[in-house]
């Protein structure tokens, strides 16, 4: 027995985990119509306020070993109270290959958000309905982004005060929903205006920050391009629009605000003798 938890703490040292070091808000106007039609939070017609009154921050990097080109992946996760995601409200944001992203930022270009994005995300509310499997994800339609300018984002990210938001319940310009969109102001390493390689990560020590508005809807619905009621778009691209076979979105409405976070790796855990 004292074989097995000696390995068991070795193996705890070796991780390489990240801390919680940062700040933001997270905000907006959802509704998420309850498993029983009795708990329900807001409706479609009526989205309820939300502010999720987060505290906890965290970057996490994940690097490809393989050969080049190499696809580092970054992770993104915003919540409330806890350490684990399964008991907790949580807004989790992943960046499928940053050196797509870091190109975005060089470019001065902001990021679209959705399910055929390289930059995905998702909002997980403690004990609401629709579950795990059917979101609230983060999607868009048309452009993710509005037309904006690098000036105008640089003018965004000076006047930001990362944690605090004017109004989180109404669009903030240039947003309306439908936008689902990240303005990076530092990621990492990256400067603007310059080469950025397929290596390019995000590791220990980088600071990831940013302001972004994201529009919400079922996972299951965004995901399998299924017709919704009454919306007056195609989504399923078979040339018919709001035909009889669709479906009546459970959750959906907006959400806003901003973030910086320090990418912090974990104090090592210490085995006892």
């Amino acid at each position: 027995m004292k074989i097995l938890v000696s390995l068991l703490f070795t193996a705890l040292l070796t991780l390489s985990c990240t801390s919680p070091e940062g700040t933001g808000i997270i905000g907006g106007e959802i509704y998420i119509m309850g498993c029983e039609s009795t708990d329900n939070y807001g409706t479609p017609s009526f989205p309820a306020y939300f502010n999720m009154l987060a505290n906890y921050f965290v970057g996490e990097p994940v690097l490809d070993e393989g050969p080049v080109p190499t696809k580092h992946r970054f992770d993104i996760r915003m919540q409330r109270g806890s350490n684990t995601l399964e008991d907790t409200d949580v807004l989790y944001i992943q960046i499928a290959k940053t050196s797509l992203t870091a190109r975005l930022f060089s470019e001065g270009k902001p990021v679209p958000v959705g399910p055929q994005e390289n930059v995905t995300s998702s909002l997980g509310l403690y004990l609401t309905c629709p579950s795990f499997y059917d979101g609230p994800d983060v999607y868009h339609t048309g452009n993710g982004c509005p037309d904006i300018t690098l000036e105008e984002q640089l003018t965004m990210c000076e006047n930001v005060d990362f944690g605090e938001h004017e109004n989180l319940f109404e669009p903030a310009s240039p947003f309306a929903e439908g936008h689902s969109c990240l303005i990076l102001c530092e990621f990492g390493t990256a400067e603007r205006g310059t080469t950025i390689n397929d290596d390019f990560k995000i590791d220990f020590g980088d600071t990831v920050s940013g302001i972004y508005f994201f529009t919400l809807g079922n996972r299951r619905i965004i995901g399998g391009y299924t017709e919704i009621c009454d919306d007056g778009i195609d989504n399923d691209f078979d040339g018919f629009i709001d035909e009889d076979n669709c479906e009546t979105p459970t959750a959906g409405g907006f959400i806003q605000g901003n973030f910086h976070i320090k990418v912090i790796r974990a104090k090592a855990i210490q085995a006892f003798p």
